[in-house]
């Protein structure tokens, strides 16, 4: 059998997860769709939505350590307020990121733009989207895709399989299923942009 297990590179070690772990094989999906539009569609990533998921981490982590420094030097009960002060921030502020990683994120795992260097063609930007329930065997993605520089020409476009489709029985991904897949609903949502003029 020709087929290519893992990556085009057939010198290059396959990916193998355990199949019953449902994030190892999410993430070995969504690794393989950003593989292919960072190296074969030769976009660029933007980490703009990971980056806010840190930073509020961060602020949260310096509210905990405030106030572990401060307890330090005014031990309770003189570092009570601030104590207190500290942990209702923190708390806030998980609230914050919990309600960002659900409502606003979404489960969007890439964000990429492609600039035409010649400058002829319009500059394009790619969004997707996964999700994978526990449990459960079917991996949705979703893709959008946004061209010209006011991101007036926007499409998208979505499919559903079952994991079994990337994966063999030993749990190796055969990456050019998923790449097959991949280029079929980007060259749909592209199409249907342009349509949209």
């Amino acid at each position: 059998m020709s087929e290519n297990v893992g990556t085009n590179d057939a010198s290059s070690k396959p990916i193998k997860v355990n199949k019953w772990d449902t994030n190892a094989v999410k993430n070995a999906l969504d690794d393989a769709c950003k593989k292919y539009f960072n190296e074969t569609l030769n976009y660029t990533e933007f980490y703009t939505l990971m980056d806010r998921r840190l930073y509020l981490s961060f602020v949260a982590c310096l509210f905990s350590l405030f106030a572990l420094v401060y307890d330090w030097f005014n031990p309770f009960p003189k570092s009570r307020s601030v104590l207190i002060i500290c942990a209702v921030g923190y708390f806030v502020l998980m609230g914050i990121l919990t309600f960002y990683m659900q409502f606003i994120e979404c489960g969007k795992f890439y964000t990429g733009k492609l600039v035409d260097k010649a400058g002829v063609g319009p500059e394009s930007r790619c969004t997707i989207a996964s999700k994978l329930k526990k449990y459960d065997d079917k991996y949705c993605l979703t893709l959008e895709y946004n061209e010209g520089k006011d991101g007036s020409m926007t499409s998208s476009g979505a499919f559903i399989r079952s994991v079994g489709n990337y994966f063999d029985e030993s749990g190796v991904l055969h990456y050019n299923r998923i790449v097959a897949d991949l280029k079929t609903i980007y060259d749909q949502a592209r199409s249907n942009a342009r349509k949209v003029k």
